[in-house]
């Protein structure tokens, strides 16, 4: 009998063990967990990570989140808030605060205690400058104002060497040149937007901005750029203006653009390029291109030296013809044409350079006359 027992009991521990190995408990925190309202009082506060609450219509910022100590990510868009209380320091853990949306004017100068703040996005609100607290968030790498009628930054704002994407679209700095000066002072700058900020030049002063890797002046009134946009050796992705959005009035690029021997990305739609811009021809890396609504008349034989371009798209020119080079770009996947007033015979032209390389002209045969005798009448 009490080796029946023991045998049983050996069972049963063997299955517990199994059954913990093969069915561990569960973590009752999920760290990756995101909250779209607040959770219920019984829910256990210190395991809320990750709060993103849109459209709803709070007046003043919920005192509630205050119960969630641990929160890395915090997002508030869309909920008609007008201010944020000074114990916002208390998100010490906080990475990301995402604030869109909502009708701000100041941000608390208690944000610089923030230390491990990442990400601080502040789009659509009526914020007209930032606070000089927060320079001490020595991790911020991203700083999105996009839509507020920002005139002013502080210069402490120089001190974020960690600061690498600055969204600055649709700012109300009236004099370019003032607007250079605010942000050429983020010297560790990658990633820049200046989109729809009524930019009708682009001041000599970008050339300080040599770390840049991506560069957005789309939706402006500029008509040229400054040769010192050679000085940007790092850019990979250059927006002068998209399909679907506004461009600029650009007719012609400079002979420094050759300097950009790295840009990968060249978006130039809606401006008012007349003839295929040659300097492009010297740029290898230079995979995609968009040139389209614009008022090209003619394809340079060069564009066959562009051996790196993958995707080109001249949607909406005035083009009649293509070169017979096109055909020796063979890493071209993506060619977009439509809207060029191109006969039949120039699209099947089109049809064999990108399938086969090559295209044989079809030789037009020439009729054959006859003629007529003509008799001459007798005389009598």
């Amino acid at each position: 009998m009490k080796k029946l027992i023991f045998s049983l009991s050996l069972l049963l521990a063997t299955q517990v063990l199994f059954s913990q190995q093969y069915y561990p408990i569960a973590d009752p925190c999920d760290p990756d967990k995101v909250f779209e309202k607040l959770p219920s009082a019984a829910y256990d506060n210190n395991c809320v990570f990750r709060l993103n609450i849109t459209s709803q219509p709070f007046k003043f910022f919920p005192k509630e989140i205050f119960r969630y100590p641990n929160l890395k990510e915090l997002s508030l868009q869309n909920t008609n808030i007008s201010s944020i209380p000074v114990d916002i320091y208390l998100f010490r853990d906080l990475e990301v605060l995402d604030l869109s949306n909502n009708n701000l004017s100041t941000l608390p100068s208690t944000i610089g205690e923030m230390k491990k703040l990442r990400k601080l996005i502040l789009r659509n609100n009526n914020l007209n400058t930032l606070p000089q607290a927060i320079s001490n968030c020595k991790n911020l790498e991203e700083i999105d104002i996009t839509g507020n009628p920002i005139n002013f930054l502080p210069a402490e704002i120089n001190s974020l060497l960690a600061l690498n994407k600055f969204h600055f679209s649709g700012n109300q700095v009236k004099d370019p040149k003032v607007m250079m000066q605010l942000v050429r002072q983020i010297k560790n700058l990658t990633h820049l937007d200046l989109s729809g900020c009524n930019l009708n030049f682009v001041p000599a002063e970008v050339r300080t901005l040599k770390n840049l890797r991506a560069l957005n002046l789309s939706n402006n009134n500029i008509h040229f750029l400054p040769s010192e946009i050679g000085n940007l050796t790092n850019l990979e992705v250059l927006i002068l203006g998209e399909s679907a959005n506004p461009g600029n009035k650009i007719y012609d690029l400079p002979a420094s653009f050759a300097n950009l021997k790295n840009l990968r990305v060249l978006m130039a739609a809606n401006n008012n390029f007349v003839g295929f811009p040659i300097v492009l021809a010297s740029l290898n890396k230079l995979e995609v291109l968009d040139l389209s609504n614009n008022k090209m008349e003619e394809l340079p034989a060069e564009i066959g030296m562009m051996r790196g371009l993958q995707t080109l798209n001249l949607m909406n020119n005035q083009l009649t013809d293509v070169p017979m080079e096109l055909g020796s770009l063979s890493k071209l996947t993506q060619f977009d044409y439509a809207g060029n007033p191109f006969t039949a015979e120039v699209q099947q032209k089109i049809m064999s350079l990108m399938t086969s390389g090559t295209y044989i002209a079809p030789q037009k045969v020439k009729p054959v006359i006859r003629k007529k005798k003509v008799y001459k009448k007798k005389r009598k």
